[in-house]
C-alpha cells in the first residue's frame, strides 16, 4: 500500500541496483517520487489525457520539497480534469518554432518574391539587428513590448529612426506569415507607433550636374562610373541599371526594354534611350568585346559585370569618391553604435566623408530636368516607370515656375502688357 509521502521518506530513500525505484503518494493518484541507481531523486504524476498514458516531471528533490511537488501535482491534474495536457504542452511549447526558423522559413518562402536589393536590404536587417536579438526567443513569445523596445533601440541608439520603421514593418510581414502558419494568433508588430518620416527630396542643379559628371570622367574606375553616368543619363532604378544584360538593348533603335523580373514594379517596362545614353552604350560594349576577345572569352551578357562574373551589386564607393571629387557632401564624425565619437590612435575623432545627395537622387533630378523641359507628369510617370499617379505626383511642386510662366502670359494679356513688363512691375512691388 502507498504512504503519504513525507521529506523523511524522500531523504530515506535508496537508489536501485537497476532501472528505476518510484515511492508512490497515498494522497494523490499518479504522484511519486523516482530514484535512479546514480541517487538523483526527482517528483513525477502519472496521468491520463486524450486515452494516452502520459508521465511528467515536476521537478528535482530537494530543490522541490514534497509539499510543493503535491500541490503542484494537484494543480495539473485540475488542468487535466479540465482537458488540459501538461506533457503534451509542455512538449510543444520545447518544441515550439523560434525567430530564427520564423527567418529560416521567411527568407526561403517569401524573399524571393522580393527584388534583390529588397532582398538584401532584409537579409541584413534580420541578420544585424532582429535576429541577434529574438533569433533565440520563441515565435510565440515576442511581445508588443518587445517590438516597441528594439524600434526605441534602433531610433535613440544607433540614431537610424527610419531604419527603425523598416525593421518593424519587415517584422510584421514576418507574424502576419507565422499567423498563416499558425505560428501564432496575433501580431506582436502591429500597432507599433513609427518615427515621423520627412520625405528627401534633393535636386541637383546644373552646376552640381557639371561637377558630377567631370568626376566620373575622371574616376579610375570606368565600370562603377559608367553605371551612375546611366542612371543620369535614363532616371532608372540602382537595380534596373545594374542588373541590366545586352540583350536588353535595342542600341540600332534606341530602346530598352526592362523585364518585369528586374522593375520594381514587375511589369515590363519599356523606354526610349537618349544620344548619350545609346552613345555611352555603344562605346561600353565595343569595350566589352575587345576585352573579351583579347583575354579569349566570351563577352559578358551582363552590361555591368563585377569581379565575379555576376553583375555588380555596389556602387557606393564610388559614388562616395565622385561626391567627394565634386564638392557635393562634406565630412563629419565617425560615431559607434551609441552614438559616441570614435577616436583614431591619437585620441583624435576620426572623420569620413557624407555625400549630401544619395545615388536615389539622381531618380529624382532626372524628373526635375523633364520637368523643365515641358513634360507632362503622365510622361515622366512612364518614362521613370510608375505605375502609379501618385507615385509621379511628387513631382508636382516643380511645376510651379512653368505655371507662374504661363499664369503671367494670361495676365500681361488681360492687362495689355508684355509678360517681361508684367514681371518687372511685379518684383517692383515686392
Amino acid at each position: 500500500m502507498p504512504e503519504k509521502l513525507t521529506e523523511a521518506a524522500a531523504r530515506k530513500a535508496l537508489p536501485p541496483v537497476r532501472g528505476q525505484s518510484m515511492l508512490w503518494d497515498a494522497e494523490v493518484k499518479g504522484f511519486a517520487l523516482r530514484v535512479t541507481p546514480g541517487g538523483a531523486k526527482s517528483f513525477v504524476l502519472d496521468y491520463r489525457a486524450e486515452g494516452r498514458q502520459r508521465r511528467i516531471t515536476i521537478g528535482a528533490w530537494p530543490d522541490w520539497t514534497v509539499a510543493a511537488a503535491r500541490q503542484t501535482a494537484k494543480d495539473m491534474k485540475r488542468e487535466v480534469d479540465l482537458g488540459h495536457d501538461p506533457m503534451g504542452e509542455r512538449q510543444a511549447q520545447r518544441e515550439a518554432p523560434t525567430v530564427q526558423e520564423m527567418w529560416d522559413r521567411y527568407a526561403r518562402e517569401h524573399l524571393p518574391k522580393k527584388a534583390e536589393r529588397s532582398q538584401a536590404d532584409e537579409r541584413m536587417m534580420w541578420e544585424k539587428i532582429i535576429l541577434p536579438r529574438f533569433g533565440k526567443m520563441k515565435v510565440a513569445q515576442i511581445t508588443h513590448d518587445d517590438v516597441d523596445a528594439l524600434h526605441r533601440d534602433i531610433t535613440e541608439i544607433r540614431g537610424t529612426p527610419v531604419r527603425a520603421n523598416r525593421t518593424v514593418e519587415v517584422l510584421r510581414k514576418a507574424f502576419n506569415l507565422a499567423i498563416r502558419w499558425k505560428w501564432r494568433d496575433d501580431n506582436p508588430a502591429s500597432g507599433v507607433r513609427r518615427n515621423q518620416e520627412e520625405k528627401r527630396n534633393r535636386y541637383l542643379n546644373r552646376t552640381e550636374i557639371a561637377a558630377l559628371a567631370q568626376a566620373l570622367n575622371d574616376h579610375s574606375e570606368p565600370m562603377s562610373a559608367n553605371a551612375i553616368k546611366l542612371l543620369m543619363l535614363t532616371g532608372a532604378r540602382r537595380g534596373e541599371v545594374l542588373g541590366a544584360t545586352w540583350e536588353m538593348f535595342d542600341l540600332e533603335n534606341g530602346i530598352w526594354t526592362k523585364p518585369s523580373a528586374h522593375t520594381k514594379q514587375r511589369k515590363l517596362h519599356r523606354v526610349p534611350l537618349s544620344g548619350p545614353a545609346v552613345q555611352l552604350l555603344v562605346q561600353m560594349k565595343a569595350a566589352a568585346k575587345a576585352k573579351a576577345e583579347a583575354e579569349g572569352m566570351p563577352p559578358s551578357p551582363f552590361v555591368f559585370p563585377g569581379p565575379t562574373g555576376k553583375p555588380l551589386t555596389e556602387i557606393k564607393r564610388t559614388w562616395v569618391s565622385v561626391c567627394r571629387r565634386a564638392g557635393l557632401g562634406a565630412e563629419v564624425p565617425v560615431l559607434d553604435a551609441k552614438g559616441k565619437p570614435v577616436l583614431d590612435r591619437k585620441g583624435e575623432p576620426k572623420t569620413e566623408f557624407k555625400p549630401n545627395v544619395r545615388i536615389h537622387d539622381i531618380r529624382h533630378s532626372f524628373a526635375s530636368i523633364l520637368v523643365s523641359a515641358g513634360a507632362s507628369l503622365p510622361l515622366i510617370g512612364q518614362m521613370l516607370g510608375h505605375t502609379q499617379v501618385q507615385t509621379t505626383q511628387r513631382y508636382a511642386h516643380l511645376f510651379d515656375d512653368p505655371l507662374r510662366k504661363a499664369a503671367e502670359t494670361v495676365g500681361a494679356f488681360v492687362l495689355q502688357r508684355s509678360p517681361e513688363e508684367f514681371s518687372a512691375n511685379e518684383a517692383e512691388q515686392k
